[in-house]
Formats: C-alpha cells, structure tokens, sequence
C-alpha cells in the first residue's frame, strides 16, 4: 500500500524549473512547509505526518539520488535538463518520474506537487 501511494506521490509530482545548473541541485532536500493554501483538514494531517519535516530527496553529483518518502527510503539514477528544466528520476526498480521546479535558489527549491506547491530547504 505504501509502496502505491509512493507511486502516486511521484506521478502527480510536476515542477517548473528557474534554475540555474544542476550543481543547485545537488545536495539533501527536505520538505519544510506546504504553500498551497486549498489544503482540506485531512489533507493537512497527512502533510504533517508524513511530509513535513520528513521526506526528503538528496541529489548527488554522480547522477544517483536518494529519498526518503512515507516510511520508505528509495534510490536510482537522476537527471536534469536544463533546457527544459526537467528533473527525471529514475528508480532502481526502473519507474520513471518527471520534477518540474517553480523556483531554485541555493538553499530553497519550491515544488508543484499535483494540486499543491511545497517548500523544500537544502540541508
């Protein structure tokens, strides 16, 4: 069940990219807060408990990358298109997800999730 809603996280997952190179990107990602302010009470409560403070996304330099995401760590390979400003991951049981960034800065990156939009700090 985990493993779905994983799924489902990283399907409804689009970005839109300002960035300015991958070398931004490398690093440890967490999800700090939820910008989407039509998020229901349930909605909120699920952020909380599994988001929040919680999942995180590292981008390493030789193209890996790790997550940790609903009580699950996750691993593959990473790219990103400048051009289009693209991140696609790539897991080691070879799903494929494509991230869009709305704004990239050295220490923040905000995320368009499906319907919301998420801050994520590096650390």
């Amino acid at each position: 069940m985990k493993k779905n809603i994983i799924m489902l996280f990283f399907l409804i997952i689009n970005m839109t990219l300002s960035a300015q190179s991958t070398v931004n990107l490398e690093g440890k990602w967490i999800f700090k807060k939820a910008l989407n302010k039509e998020v229901d009470d349930l909605g909120r409560k699920t952020l909380k408990a599994d988001i929040i403070n919680k999942m995180t996304f590292e981008f390493k330099n030789n193209s890996e990358f790790n997550a940790f995401a609903f009580g699950q760590n996750m691993n593959g390979k990473w790219s990103f298109n400048e051009k289009t400003k693209l991140i696609t991951l790539i897991t080691s049981e070879k799903e494929k997800f494509n991230l869009l960034i709305l704004k990239l800065t050295e220490t923040e990156v905000i995320l368009k999730l499906g319907l919301g939009e998420f801050l994520m700090k590096k650390i």
